[in-house]
């Protein structure tokens, strides 16, 4: 009995199979179509002899014929099998490293998203920021703990340091960083003192870039076993539609995996908070879109390519009512050089109120809105310098905004304030900042040498104006009674 396989449709078939089953078999007991009815018998003898010599010729044509069809059959199926093998010659060799599977492999590298997060989970550490906010009020302002969490990938280890990169908004205005590893979550009662302890090494914020550094002498033989440094890809090679894998401690919760595509290169991101300054985005990146869930506390996650390659830093996710599926990565060929030159700082610890070096300024924010109003450059703009300070003598004046400090972007006074919490009295700082002039505004470097408020003959006062930092000099509350304009924008007042 023979069978041909159809397609299923509703007059031909048997119900509930993807199939139509025909078939061909003897019509009942009676003689079988196309056969020939058999005739009677008659007497021939004359034509015996006539049928063997005909029966001689047509064997031999027969017999050449046939010879011929098979030479001929056989010379077309030598020249498929030839055909065949050259085109399996042409096929790529699959990698015995990444075995192919038919359910959730991919077509590129064969690694499954099981298999990369198995190799990459342990590149990519939880991050905990211990730190204080400042709170404004109709009566005053106070300073609040705080706690946030987010991620980072381990980019490098030396004989002193582990070096974690992450967002530089993961890490901003902290106290206190504490790094957990991924196979620390599996412990229920891990102790205080089995968290790392990190620091900032060095950071853009235009960039919302920063690299940490825990020390190693401060890191167990288990952990030191159980990490692994993330293998750099080159994300110039991505392209749309391609699957990508983060890896991140969403919510807070510990490392999570999800999986997505690239969903667009080269995206210009921003957001503005309330005080007009851009927040959690990089302002100078340009990001790799992913519909990969990216949620809260993935910030300075991983983001990997079917190869377990790290091809970008997630940062952040659109959010809203109509929006899904909208997360943005740092590409990583383009802050390459970022990050080593991040490596490569002096690691500073943060410093006790009481241990940093004084300025002598105050200074107050310049917003987008006031910069579009007004064409005052962003920075954190001088209202008033402390005579007999520090930056009066090394010329910084009234009017002055800052932009940069060592070379570091500063866009608002509490980046101002962040940075010069590393370095102490005695030390030098180089501050960039903008003068205006009948031109415009034009950048000036001044060197300022920190040092402590005592030695500059500063005291505290307990009926201070609230806001003010005594060791750091700066304020954002101007005084009673003064002109916003006046003492936000000294010229104005001529």
């Amino acid at each position: 009995m023979e069978y041909q396989y159809g397609q299923n449709n509703e007059n031909n078939g048997y119900p509930g199979n993807n199939y139509t089953y025909f078939h061909q078999e003897p019509y009942g007991n009676g003689p079988i179509p196309g056969e020939p009815k058999k005739k009677e018998k008659k007497s021939g003898r004359g034509l015996i002899p006539i049928c063997l010599v005909l029966s001689l010729v047509m064997g031999t044509a027969g017999g050449a014929l046939g010879s011929g069809i098979v030479m001929q059959y056989n010379n077309k199926n030598a020249e498929k099998v030839q055909e065949q093998q050259v085109s399996e010659e042409a096929l790529p060799e699959t990698t015995e490293s990444a075995p192919v599977t038919p359910a959730a492999a991919t077509a590129v590298s064969g690694l499954t998203v099981g298999q990369i997060s198995k190799m990459c989970m342990p590149s990519v550490v939880a991050i905990t920021n211990k730190g204080e906010v400042e709170i404004r009020s109709l009566w005053g302002t106070f300073t609040q703990e705080s706690e946030g969490s987010g991620s980072g990938v381990i980019i490098g280890r030396t004989d002193q340091e582990l070096l974690i990169v992450t967002n530089y908004h993961v890490v901003s205005g902290n106290k206190e960083l504490s790094v957990l590893f991924s196979y620390q979550e599996e412990d229920r009662d891990i102790s205080e003192a089995q968290i790392a302890k990190a620091q900032i090494k060095d950071y853009s914020s235009s960039k919302d870039l920063a690299v940490i550094s825990v020390d190693i002498a401060s890191l167990s033989q288990e952990t030191l076993d159980n990490i692994k440094v993330a293998t750099l890809g080159d994300s110039n090679d991505m392209e749309l539609g391609e699957q990508v894998v983060a890896i991140g401690n969403a919510l807070g919760y510990g490392q999570s995996v999800t999986t997505g595509i690239v969903s667009a290169l080269g995206r210009s991101v921003s957001t503005q908070g309330a005080d007009g300054q851009t927040e959690g985005l990089g302002s100078e990146n340009r990001y790799i879109q992913t519909d990969a869930a990216i949620n809260p506390g993935n910030s300075g996650g991983a983001m990997f390519n079917m190869k377990g390659e790290l091809v970008g830093i997630n940062s952040a996710k659109s959010a809203g009512e109509y929006v899904e599926g909208m997360g943005y990565a740092i590409p990583i060929s383009d802050i390459k050089e970022d990050m080593e030159r991040m490596m490569q700082q002096e690691t500073r610890t943060l410093l006790a109120e009481n241990e940093r070096g004084y300025l002598g300024i105050s200074v107050s924010n310049v917003t987008s809105e006031i910069n579009e109003a007004y064409d005052i450059p962003l920075g954190a703009h001088i209202s008033s310098v402390t005579e007999g300070s520090p930056a009066e003598r090394a010329g910084l004046q009234r009017g002055m905004v800052v932009t940069a400090i060592n070379g570091k972007s500063v866009r608002t006074r509490e980046e101002l304030i962040e940075y010069l919490s590393y370095y102490k009295a005695g030390e030098t700082v180089s501050f960039t900042v903008k003068v205006r002039t009948d031109a415009g505004y034009e950048d000036r470097n001044f060197d300022v040498t920190l040092y402590s408020a005592e030695e500059a003959g500063i005291t505290t006062q307990e009926n201070q104006t609230p806001g003010t930092d005594s060791n750091s000099g700066t304020e954002y509350v101007l005084p009673d009674g003064q002109n916003p304009f006046g003492g936000f924008f000294p010229f104005f007042n001529d």
